[in-house]
């Protein structure tokens, strides 16, 4: 006797689709489960045992071999245990004869408790992705993943509650599809959209500050703050994420599919940008990816958001230049078992740090403790390809005395998100025909476009190139800037004040740093 059905495998952040073959026949009762199998999946034996025998069903009392194909695939996670267990009930003709079609042209998932209860699975949306391409009938899955699977497959997802009611509903699926209905409509459907819990109005001071991060978010620029403690800096990082535009529904399907990946998802459709603050002691694994089953980190979980690295001096330099290849490509792809594990990862990249070991270099207030040495060690210690990819930097100092007891509300992230959003609304009308949106990602053919209309623009180049000795990428990372700070005050070509406020912050931070 012999049966087979469809489920997935999860491959990165995308599914591919995976046979669940079942063939019963004498001898020597077992269950084996053959196609490269971790030990989640091997102890799946014992949960589909118990599971069938208390779901009113009986486990065939015969050798049971269990086939995952491809098998050259590693299969991983108890989301295999309703497949196994509907194919076994199937081959051994304890579903009626009526359902097996129904069965055929469908795909399952789910993890089995042992009384026959669905728990919820990781992946779901790729997964739906892929039964949409499949065209599988119905997409069989624990109740818990129904709102994930929807974002994407809008019709045939069936969320159930147990073994015996994914069984009932493939023997009668008009009526019990009602059922379903019922089901999804009496779980929890609010969607995750909730306040930041803080504004860009209770920064005080700090107005060029306030401008260059203006300027970061309205081109998806990486910026870095330096200056001493106490002056705002991881604060205006913070609060980035509250002036860049809400994420488009093709974006929160992109954040959602990553972050249903992760352990403690709620389920719920992402629908504000995220915002990644690790500490210093964090892996490279745990950073950039890696280890036996690649899963998102931190550089993914950013997707589409900010990653926010506080006291930039402290993480070790290995795992600095592991971000340059990330910057670049805006993803990252790991090699394991000759697999590729491809994850995105488009962030905003904010850094900060103090301008010395104690923090008080170039204050006037505070005396700074460092030797001339130390500062020399301290500013070589940063990263030079990666400063390099660091379209904005800027100095925070520290605060005068009227800002710090001033009780007037500067701009709220509301107003500055408006500007932000009129920018980008320009920047998705010039690129509409390309596969990149902010002036940041923009070509070598339109920067070029973009000075040759001006002779005192490409001289003013010239010179700006002879005088702080640029590389390639710094001189592409100015023209963009200034073209950012151009689309924020509505010019259509880049004028000279511009390309001046984006050469301060490229070079005054560069000049503090020699």
């Amino acid at each position: 006797m012999f049966f087979k059905l469809s489920s997935f495998a999860v491959i990165g952040i995308d599914a591919i689709e995976i046979s669940v073959e079942v063939h019963i026949s004498s001898g020597l009762p077992s269950l084996t489960i053959v196609g490269l199998p971790d030990k989640a999946v091997n102890e799946s034996r014992q949960r589909v045992r118990a599971a069938i025998n208390n779901s009113s069903f009986k486990f065939p009392v015969k050798k049971i071999i269990v086939n995952l194909s491809p098998a050259d695939i590693r299969k991983e996670g108890a989301i295999y245990d309703l497949p196994i267990a509907v194919a076994i009930l199937a081959a051994s003709g304890q579903i009626p004869a009526g359902a097996i079609p129904l069965i055929q042209k469908s795909s399952f998932i789910g993890e089995l408790s042992l009384d026959g209860e669905l728990r919820p699975a990781r992946g779901v949306i790729s997964m739906a992705e892929e039964s949409l391409k499949a065209k599988n009938k119905y997409f069989f899955m624990p109740l818990q993943n129904l709102k994930q699977a929807e974002m994407v497959k809008q019709y045939g997802n069936a969320g159930c509650r147990t073994l015996k009611e994914v069984i009932s509903f493939a023997g009668a699926p008009v009526k019990n599809f009602k059922q379903c209905d019922e089901i999804k409509q009496n779980s929890n459907d609010a969607i995750n959209e909730y306040d930041y819990g803080f504004d860009f109005s209770e920064v005080k001071g700090q107005l060029r500050a306030r401008r260059a991060i203006e300027i970061a978010a309205a081109g998806m620029h990486h910026i870095m703050m330096m200056g001493p403690p106490g002056t705002g800096k991881s604060m205006m990082a913070q609060r980035l994420v509250t002036i860049m535009p809400d994420l488009t529904n093709p974006e929160s399907l992109e954040v959602t599919k990553i972050y249903c990946l992760t352990r403690g998802f709620n389920g719920n459709l992402v629908k504000k940008r995220p915002f990644r603050n690790p500490h210093h002691t964090i892996s490279r694994v745990s950073l950039t990816g890696g280890g036996l089953s690649p899963k998102p980190v931190e550089i993914s979980l950013a997707h589409r958001g900010v990653l926010f690295l506080d006291e930039f001096n402290q993480f070790p330099k290995a795992l600095i230049e592991d971000l340059r290849q990330p910057l670049e490509n805006k993803n990252i792809v790991i090699s394991r078992n000759n697999l590729h594990f491809k994850f995105p990862c488009s962030f905003m990249l904010a850094i900060a740090a103090n301008p010395c070991y104690c923090g008080y270099y170039g204050e006037k207030k505070r005396v700074c403790r460092c030797s001339p040495g130390e500062i020399d060690r301290y500013r070589k210690s940063f990263s030079g390809p990666i400063l390099d990819r660091i379209d904005i930097k800027i100095e925070v100092p520290s605060l005068q005395d009227e800002d710090i007891l001033s009780c007037t509300e500067s701009e709220g992230s509301l107003t500055v998100k408006k500007r932000v959003m009129d920018c980008q609304s320009i920047q998705s009308e010039r690129y509409k025909s390309t596969l990149f949106k902010y002036n940041s990602e923009a070509s070598a053919k339109y920067i070029n476009s973009w000075i040759s209309a001006d002779i005192r623009i490409k001289d003013l180049l010239s010179k700006i190139i002879e005088k702080y000795g640029l590389s390639g990428r710094a001189v592409s990372s100015l023209i963009k800037v200034s073209r950012t700070i151009a689309d924020l005050e509505s010019c259509s070509n880049i004028k000279t004040s511009h390309l001046m406020e984006a050469l301060n912050y490229r070079i005054g931070q560069d000049a503090g740093l020699k």
